[in-house]
């Protein structure tokens, strides 16, 4: 059975098809919106299968390479079906080499993001203080002069002006979106999209992927936290984060 070689144009043609209508039959649908969970599943399917095609092309190739070695061995040197095979071969050995300089500048392009994220931490760790637990989650208190609130891999953290200025309900408010955020993973969501984005700036998918994976993340977190307090609380808990 010989390499199905055909596959391989076909595959990258849905790359390619897969990076350019992505961005401009996603954004702003009023289904995304709505669902911003199944919209998340979309957006990093889509580009899932496109890595997948990505991934089919290469082994496809690969499988061609083997093929090229089998039926250079069977036929004498300087015969039409060797010649044929030589000039086949070619491509699969090109794509190869594109592939290896890919890797090789993936490889430089993720190292000091890795590098930059472990040394943050333990400085993130040690600027803040835990001061409550919240449904099983840690919260922990940073000094600075701004309202502030995120959710990272393990715990909230909260600034000391944020919760001198919040009411009870408004920072309950709070603690539910952030809450909702480290429950379901969008820290991790958000970085995977900037990683996307960092080995593929080129695209206008993975520059729209991480605009979208933002603001969706946003929209799930408050979805969650509606359930537990009232929309005007929510509201007047996002109007702290403008105001200070």
């Amino acid at each position: 059975m010989t390499a199905p070689l055909l596959l391989i144009p076909i595959a990258l043609e849905w790359v390619v098809l897969v990076t350019t209508l992505a961005p401009v039959l996603y954004p702003g649908k009023k289904f995304m919106r709505t669902h911003p969970r199944t919209a998340l599943a979309i957006w990093f399917g889509t580009l899932l299968s496109a890595g997948l095609a990505m991934a089919l092309s290469l082994g496809i190739a690969v499988w061609s390479i083997y093929d090229t070695w089998v039926m250079l061995e069977a036929n004498p040197a300087g015969s039409q079906n060797w010649f044929l095979a030589l000039l086949v071969s070619f491509a699969p050995w090109v794509m190869l080499a594109v592939t290896g300089v890919s890797i090789a500048l993936i490889n430089l392009r993720i190292e000091p993001l890795v590098v930059e994220a472990k040394e943050a931490q333990p400085q993130l760790s040690a600027a803040s203080q835990p001061v409550m637990n919240f449904m099983g989650a840690e919260v922990c208190e940073m000094q600075l002069p701004i309202a502030f609130a995120m959710a990272s891999r393990s715990q909230i953290l909260v600034s000391n002006t944020l919760r001198k200025a919040a009411t009870d309900e408004q920072l309950e408010a709070v603690l539910w979106h952030e809450l909702a955020h480290l429950k379901h993973k969008h820290f991790e969501l958000k970085a995977l999209a900037a990683y996307v984005r960092l080995l593929s700036p080129w695209l206008a998918a993975s520059k729209a992927l991480v605009a979208e994976v933002h603001e969706l993340c946003e929209i799930a977190a408050d979805q969650a936290a509606l359930k537990k307090v009232s929309e005007p609380t929510l509201r007047s808990a996002h109007s702290l984060f403008k105001i200070l």
